[in-house]
């Protein structure tokens, strides 16, 4: 084989990969969310403080890496009973990897309810995104919102719900470096 024909092969060979990526992509056969449950956010939303940079000696908030927060809309309904219980049984079935979440409420004012849930803290509503009102978020080390999961008041839909977010994650702690 001389030079001039490995070169065309090998062109062909580079090229057909390129093509049939570009081809997928155009034709809309790779669907790109297909991992996650969740809604990814479209752009960045600080809902808390960065933790990345604390100067605190608390290595309980330091091995905090992940938060689920509960943005309440208004006053602490059903619905709202619901998600913090949901946010409590999540807490509890990840075993030794509660130690790197944190869930929060976040409402004008602590909600009566929250007696009940002992795991759950609660944190004063800020600036707060109405996009975000009545939604279980999961939020990272440095205050942003990842992904979104919109809370209804059906059992049924909250047992898939907590499912869904466990999924997604377990699989950010799984993949987090920031602690290693």
């Amino acid at each position: 084989m001389n030079s001039r024909k490995f070169f065309i092969l090998f062109i062909a060979c580079a090229a057909v990969p390129l093509v049939a990526a570009q081809l997928s992509l155009s034709m809309g056969w790779f669907s790109q969310g297909g991992n996650n449950k969740g809604q990814w956010l479209q752009h960045e939303i600080q809902l808390l403080p960065d933790a990345s940079h604390s100067t605190k000696g608390n290595s309980v908030s330091s091995n905090v890496h992940w938060h689920l927060v509960y943005v309440q809309a208004a006053a602490c309904d059903q619905e709202c009973e619901q998600a913090l219980f949901t946010l409590q049984q999540l807490y509890a079935g990840m075993g030794r990897k509660q130690l790197k979440i944190k869930p929060l409420v976040m409402a004008a004012q602590e909600p009566a309810q929250l007696k009940k849930f002992p795991a759950i803290g609660w944190q004063s509503e800020q600036r707060v995104a109405t996009e975000l009102q009545n939604q279980i978020v999961i939020v990272n080390q440095r205050g942003l919102v990842l992904l979104r999961y919109p809370v209804d008041g059906n059992p049924e839909h909250m047992r898939d719900l907590a499912r869904d977010i466990r999924t997604d994650l377990l699989r950010l702690i799984n993949y987090d470096r920031s602690g290693a």
